[in-house]
């Protein structure tokens, strides 16, 4: 794939302000020392963590964590703060009242599901009405619903998939079904710049973790041939499963996995290929299936597609999907699905009347139309 490089000038010029900016803050750190932890107690931050805190981000950290007081639409409205100064550096920037106007570019709300919509609101709100605000409950006691029924079979079906098995976050359902799917004895390749929810899910998990260059197919498979060959630790008995997890779309690079060369290492080698589709699921491919769409794969041949619906859908929470087998397994060993409040209704409902609009059920084209309108705005700014 191409890569793209700044100039050596833009690398120079960024280098020698990030330089200036540590070297002055050190500087500051001789004359006036950091905050000190109470006598005989650890320090809650690392050193370097907090130099950074206190030097670096506090000196522009006005430039974060804007409230806005609208939804989330194309265009948002700011709320006014108290402008930094040299002397507000450590303290909280307060709300003075009023608002700005601002284009809104810093949101992933892909394709404008969490504004008001004269399809999905209605219905959302009517689901209010009847099932209420949470169901105070885990999926496994009283927290599934005719709706969560409804939703996992849909999300399915418009992925080309046996089953689903949905979660009320995102950033957990990474987090809590790589631990439930891999273990001591699991070989886990995975690409460099993966998400810090897939980390922590591996993490957790106890599986040997091998990190490959990104996107770079010829280093996957050297380290899935040696690491194959090798077997475990010490007893170099075969591993009990290999899995290679990637995303669908990177968010930080704006690139895409190389998904059929990564199904045909997975056939190689017999490896389980675990698809991270937070990015990609409902913006790309024709109709919003996601990267197998786009790249031609069949979804059969990817083990376990993960995606959220905090993006393209509007809503929040995420989903796995996959065999029929697979889910039946989360459902009784994912403590995500076992012991976390289930998806609220009304959060529910969003997803299924966003994936209905995609479907065209609305009798319109216009999930089709925000699709196309998303390709168009991509391609624009590139």
């Amino acid at each position: 794939m191409t890569q793209i490089n700044a100039p050596w000038y833009i690398n120079a010029i960024c280098t020698w302000a990030l330089s200036m900016v540590i070297f002055c803050g050190r500087i500051r750190d001789l004359f006036w020392r950091r905050p000190q932890t109470r006598k005989g107690y650890a320090d809650l931050s690392d050193q370097r963590e907090d130099f950074y805190n206190r030097r670096m981000y506090r000196r522009i950290h006005d430039c974060y964590n804007r409230p806005i007081s609208s939804a989330p639409g194309a265009w948002i409205d700011v709320m006014n703060r108290t402008d930094i100064d040299g002397t507000a550096m450590s303290q909280n920037l307060e709300v003075i009242g009023g608002t700005r106007r601002c284009l809104n570019l810093g949101s992933y709300n892909y394709l404008g599901f969490a504004a008001a919509d004269e399809y999905c609101t209605p219905r959302v709100l009517d689901t209010l009405n009847e099932w209420g605000v949470s169901t105070c409950s885990s999926r496994t006691e009283g927290g599934t619903t005719s709706i969560h029924v409804e939703l996992e079979q849909l999300v399915a079906d418009f992925l080309g998939k046996e089953d689903a098995i949905t979660f009320g976050m995102g950033f957990a359902t990474n987090a809590a079904s790589i631990p439930a799917l891999a273990g001591p004895g699991t070989l886990v390749l995975s690409d460099s710049l993966n998400h810090t929810s897939i980390v922590a899910g591996v993490k957790a998990s106890g599986a040997t973790v091998k990190v490959f260059r990104h996107n770079d197919m010829a280093h996957l498979e050297k380290l899935l041939r040696f690491h194959i060959a090798e077997g475990q630790p010490r007893t170099h008995r075969p591993w009990k499963k290999v899995i290679i997890v990637v995303e669908g779309i990177y968010s930080m690079e704006g690139e895409t996995t190389l998904l059929p060369e990564l199904v045909a290492l997975k056939k190689k080698y017999k490896a389980y290929l675990y698809l991270d589709e937070a990015h990609s699921i409902g913006c790309m491919g024709a109709h919003g299936r996601g990267l197998c769409e786009h790249a031609g794969v069949n979804p059969a041949d990817v083990d376990v597609l993960m995606g959220t619906f905090t993006k393209s859908f509007g809503s929040a929470g995420g989903y796995i999907a996959g065999s029929k087998q697979l889910i039946a397994y989360l459902r009784r060993h994912c403590p995500a699905h076992l012991y976390a409040t289930s998806m609220a209704p009304g959060v529910a409902q969003q997803i299924i009347s966003a994936i209905q609009l995609l479907q065209g059920q609305d009798g319109t084209n216009r999930g089709a139309a925000k699709i196309k309108q998303l390709h168009d705005n991509a391609n624009y700014f590139r």
